[in-house]
């Protein structure tokens, strides 16, 4: 992945990318590519929690995998309950309520 492509001029003209290793630059590449990722937000109703509240498979078809130790907070949501989930936290909305997750892997 080649960092100049990516990088808009108005930024890449003070960025050392030739003092940059391969790795490095792909590091860095990555790196951006999950800060754009933060802030933006899933909305949707619950359609299953699964393994004692471990994971909550959403309407939408999104899957998520909760911190062991909040799936007992987890388990007790059900089908239909409306949830968001914002970086890395999903939010019940009823209750108002939360648990970490992260995308099932």
């Amino acid at each position: 992945m080649n960092l100049r492509d990516i990088v808009p001029p108005h930024l890449s003209d003070d960025f050392p990318f030739d003092a940059l290793t391969e790795e490095q630059q792909e590091v860095v590449a990555l790196w951006g590519i999950h800060m754009f990722g933060l802030g933006q937000h899933t909305f949707s109703e619950i359609d299953e929690v699964k393994y004692d509240g471990r994971l909550i498979i959403l309407a939408d078809g999104s899957r998520w995998e909760v911190e062991s130790y909040e799936a007992d907070e987890a388990d007790l949501w059900s089908g239909g309950d409306k949830v968001i989930v914002v970086d890395d936290t999903m939010y019940h909305l009823e209750d108002c309520d939360s648990v970490t997750v992260s995308p099932e892997s």
